[in-house]
């Protein structure tokens, strides 16, 4: 059968991609050795062609951190705010020019939350929790090579003339299974290796402004669970294709 040029473009795009991802998680492992045995700093940016800036990796260890804090339903310029336990916050409309008149038709903020990262850094040698970062990074960039290298050769088998072969089918099913394992293997990953998990905490100045650190886990996102849910329900369409053709060859 002839060859889909279309597909064999993509593949080698897939491939590139999961090559660069390899390298990428094999240079931060080298970084966190490196920096957590001592011999290093541990620096935010890597320069993967030494003397030049073209091509780098930064990575600089971060947590989930957000605050919540109400704001004040009536704004009173003679009430001091560092006695308040909420914030000043004044939404207006398009007509209005400041001060403190309610914007039309009634609506006002009641309350902010902000979500953010945490950046940290850390003196070269060992630390637990720069460790577990580094290696939940590490981690993450095997698995999207990972995924990288089975749609590489999912199209690559498709780009033989016929997509509907043994080898496309079983290639969805490990994409599929492996973004749904993953989204449930990785909460539990950082019940371990969390900032809370080694103790760690916030303490801010502030009674209004007041972070706090994520949750323990990130917990699961249902749309990776859909999309690979979806893709395991294609891999059965594309079995019953590879069945109908294998009959269809045996009737000929």
């Amino acid at each position: 059968m002839p060859h889909n040029r279309a597909f064999a473009i993509a593949s080698w795009f897939a491939l590139a991609a999961a090559a660069c991802a390899t390298v990428a998680a094999l240079v931060l492992t080298a970084v966190a050795v490196s920096g957590l045995s001592g011999r290093t700093e541990l620096p935010h940016k890597v320069s993967l062609i030494p003397g030049t800036d073209l091509v780098e990796l930064t990575y600089q260890p971060s947590w989930d951190v957000g605050a919540y804090f109400d704001i004040c339903p009536h704004i009173d310029p003679d009430v001091d705010p560092a006695d308040l336990d909420c914030e000043y916050v004044q939404f207006h409309g398009p007509e209005s020019m400041g001060g403190y008149d309610e914007p039309p038709g009634n609506v006002r903020a009641v309350g902010v939350l902000l979500d953010g990262q945490i950046y940290f850094e850390a003196d070269a040698g060992w630390n637990a929790l720069i460790a577990s970062l580094y290696a939940m990074a590490v981690l993450s960039l095997l698995i999207v090579a990972f995924l990288l290298a089975q749609l590489w050769l999912l199209l690559r088998a498709a780009s033989q003339g016929d997509p509907f072969t043994d080898a496309v089918v079983r290639r969805l099913r490990i994409i599929g299974a492996t973004l749904i394992a993953w989204e449930f293997v990785e909460p539990f990953l950082w019940l371990f290796l969390s900032p809370k998990a080694w103790d760690y905490g916030l303490t801010t100045m502030s009674d209004v402004h007041s972070l706090e650190l994520g949750s323990m886990e990130p917990g699961m996102d249902l749309t990776p669970i859909a999309f690979g849910i979806l893709l395991l329900l294609l891999a059965e369409v594309f079995k019953r294709g590879v069945r109908l053709e294998h009959e269809q060859r045996l009737t000929v």
